[in-house]
């Protein structure tokens, strides 16, 4: 028997409920910025602030119990709820009964979606009643304070657990986020996912959160627990809005370099795949993917650049991603959600992702393809570096095919990096490096790389584009506290590799 029997004025207000505002542009351009083409760290300094119910849709619900042996023919079904995402019906799946909310101090938390798949728990809240001077998003002296907001750390520092909620289970056992980066969603604070099994008996969870990620410490209520009731979902039952299966694949495109001389690799033929679709009043959501033929095992991932529609009437329409751009998230061949930005009219959709780029990192795909002394290099700076200087090298790697050289090594500061971007300024990053590093010039890539270092924290550098413009390029990464000294150590952990082709897929709205 289900635990859940929504009634129809209930599904109508969900339904309404569900109608919400795009996230601010300002913040997601700034969590863009932060989080690209850096490996995911659980961070509680970025966070969302979704207001949602969720819809069931409940004409397949019925059909399976009218009908014999339907259930079981449904028994994955996608559905598509606002700032959730696609939302996976395997039979098993049990779900958030009601709201749960708790007020202090003019603070008010409220859990808005809780999801319990057989493998995983998928968590959604929001606060709302923060002061702007004590919202670590608002206040003043949030960037150049940041730990005295709760979650956050110096730059270059180790992400601080702080504002991390845990999920207990009602014999005492504790579910802490997953800090893989296996999840997408999981890089918001307030979008936590628990890689865990939860038994199938648990309809009660806790939750626990020591402080609001990005209030002010002290200022703000801290140490909340609130109940959360489950509601298992009917086998057959679509949650928010169904997500229709597409399975519309782009002829195969391979990528030759720009001169048949070039002794770089070519790279493998690309294809583009609606994987679903959902229809909405104001236009459409794809899930796209991007997978190549026999990708290299080194290949992480392949993000598209450029992605618009062109309708029936030949107009152009521009496709919003709604993801960060954070490739260790979207793997070869994972799907990428795209909501046109206008309703495009009825009949033929072509859907067309111009350019992309491709990210090889070795060493951090599930089987190491390279050991860590085969992309590591060194040189000795003295005991004294000083401004100006530079030493030659000849230092040569082949990662995924691709021949690089590291040619030379000159010190570095802030300056050499400085550009309207860096809102914060130098943070006491201010000394550093800078790598020239020369490839194959048929090919445009970036190259990524990290000073190892016990005594020095290293980490602001000149990354960042996201899109390969040369393939010359100088590579910057600045530390605190001098200049690192003697023997440096320096890694290359992932090169980006400009994919300049274009794809079409077409697809007919009914």
């Amino acid at each position: 028997m289900s635990d859940l029997n929504p009634s129809p004025e209930f599904e109508e207000k969900v339904r309404a409920a569900m109608q919400v505002s795009d996230a601010n542009p300002e913040f997601v351009n700034k969590l863009r910025n932060d989080l690209a083409r850096r490996p995911v760290k659980v961070k509680s300094s970025f966070f969302l602030r979704p207001a949602w119910s969720v819809a069931f849709v409940l004409a397949l619900a019925i059909l399976a119990l009218s009908v014999p042996g339907v259930a079981s023919a449904l028994a994955r079904l996608f559905g598509y709820v606002p700032n959730v995402g696609l939302v996976e019906n395997t039979g098993d799946l049990r779900m958030l009964a009601e709201p749960a909310s708790a007020s202090r101090d003019g603070v008010t938390l409220t859990i808005d979606s809780v999801f319990v798949y057989e493998d995983r728990v998928e968590l959604g809240y929001h606060v709302e009643g923060l002061a702007p001077s004590n919202d670590g998003a608002l206040a003043e002296d949030a960037q150049s304070n940041p730990t005295a907001f709760c979650g956050g750390v110096n730059v270059g520092d180790a992400p601080s657990k702080n504002g991390n909620a845990v999920l207990r289970l009602p014999d005492g056992t504790v579910l802490e986020r997953d800090a893989t980066g296996k999840y997408p969603r999981n890089v918001f604070s307030m979008s936590p996912v628990y890689e865990a099994s939860v038994p199938a008996d648990v309809m009660e969870l806790t939750f626990v959160l020591d402080c609001i990620p990005q209030a002010r410490r002290g200022a703000v209520p801290e140490n909340w627990e609130l109940p959360i009731k489950l509601a298992r979902v009917p086998a057959g039952t679509v949650v928010g809005q169904p997500a229709t299966a597409v399975n519309v694949t782009s002829e195969p495109v391979a990528t030759l370099p720009a001169s048949t001389e070039s002794a770089a690799p070519v790279f493998p033929a690309v294809t583009v795949k609606i994987e679903r679709m959902v229809p909405m009043d104001e236009g459409y959501i794809f899930y796209l993917s991007m997978n190549v033929e026999q990708p290299n095992p080194s290949l992480v991932s392949i993000m598209p650049i450029n992605v618009y529609a062109v309708d029936s009437l030949g107009q152009q329409i521009p496709l919003r991603g709604n993801f960060t751009w954070q490739p260790f998230e979207h793997r070869v061949g994972s799907a990428m959600e795209f909501m046109t930005t206008s309703k495009p009219a009825d009949g033929p959709l072509t859907l067309v992702v111009e350019r992309a780029v491709a990210y090889f990192a070795p060493l951090h795909v599930d089987v190491p393809q390279a050991k860590p002394e085969e992309l590591t290099f060194s040189f000795d700076a003295g005991e004294n570096p000083q401004p100006g200087q530079t030493w030659e090298l000849d230092q040569q790697f082949d990662i995924a095919g691709y021949k690089l050289k590291v040619t030379s090594v000159r010190t570095a500061t802030f300056d050499d990096i400085w550009t309207p971007q860096f809102v914060d300024g130098s943070q006491g990053y201010d000394f550093g490096y800078a790598f020239t590093v020369e490839a194959d010039p048929a090919v445009k890539m970036l190259v990524e790389m990290s000073i190892i270092s016990d005594q020095y924290s290293c980490w602001l550098s000149n990354a960042q584009s996201n899109v390969p413009e040369s393939s010359s390029l100088v590579y910057i990464e600045l530390c605190k506290d001098g200049y690192p000294k003697g023997v440096v150590t320096v890694n290359l952990w992932e090169l980006a590799v400009f994919v300049e082709n274009t794809w079409q897929v077409v697809w007919t709205s009914q």
